[in-house]
């Protein structure tokens, strides 16, 4: 059995914190919305694991399969059901602001997940793209921020509509990353098995594997 390093691992445990940042959410619906801080706070906490075990990964040389996987599921599990907490308790007040924004980052995590299917199929080289970690950290900032609005009173406004600044703004970035992944790697929809001569060439670029296959992993450890 492969041993599981202390990058994976907290990535595990991200997994695992999201139970508990919805039954923190629920409880707080239920007993008391001062409990929004313990569900912010968890919420936040969680989101900074993912540039820890990261960090950790590449810098002790712990980069493994395992975790190539398991990093970019953790992130959209995370980041996906901060979106539907804040739809469901209706956390921006403005009109439709929240349900269009969470609309398009599902739209768009769905299109590249697919995306990368047909990457995999095809055995192609995908260019790592350094928009996806700023998106997803812009994210992760705007959910965090307005899972403090049930405070209420003039806090809970003022952290509303920054929030939902922060959460445009991902959502421009979602759009603008998600069309320059897909533009950066059009060689994807040339005839062939493996694409075109760019996509082969970006191996050195996506810090990669022995083979394609590694290479278009690590890819998507950059892409989120």
């Amino acid at each position: 059995m492969t041993k599981i390093n202390l990058p994976t691992k907290i990535t595990l445990a991200r997994i695992c914190a999201i139970p508990l940042i919805i039954v923190l959410y629920v409880l707080q619906k239920e007993i008391s919305a001062y409990l929004c801080i313990a569900t912010a706070l968890l919420y936040i906490a969680t989101s900074a694991t993912d540039f820890v075990d990261g960090y950790l990964a590449r810098k002790n040389g712990m980069v493994t399969t395992l975790g190539k996987f398991l990093d970019p599921i953790a992130d959209k599990v995370v980041v996906l059901t901060g979106i539907f907490v804040i739809v469901d308790g209706n956390m921006i007040t403005v009109p439709y602001v929240a349900m269009i924004c969470g609309v398009v980052i599902v739209a768009r995590e769905l299109i590249i997940g697919l995306f990368r299917q047909i990457a995999a199929i095809k055995n192609y080289v995908l260019a790592a793209d350094g928009l996806g970690k700023v998106k997803t950290a812009t994210t992760m900032t705007a959910i965090g921020t307005l899972l403090f609005t049930p405070l209420g009173g003039t806090f809970g406004t003022v952290v509303m509509y920054v929030g939902m600044a922060i959460l445009i703004a991902a959502t421009v970035l979602t759009v603008w990353s998600g069309v320059h992944y897909v533009t950066s790697n059009k060689g994807l929809f040339t005839d062939g098995e493996n694409g075109d001569e760019n996509g082969k060439g970006e191996e050195e670029e996506t810090a990669c594997g022995d083979t394609a296959e590694g290479a278009a992993q690590a890819g998507d450890r950059e892409e989120k």
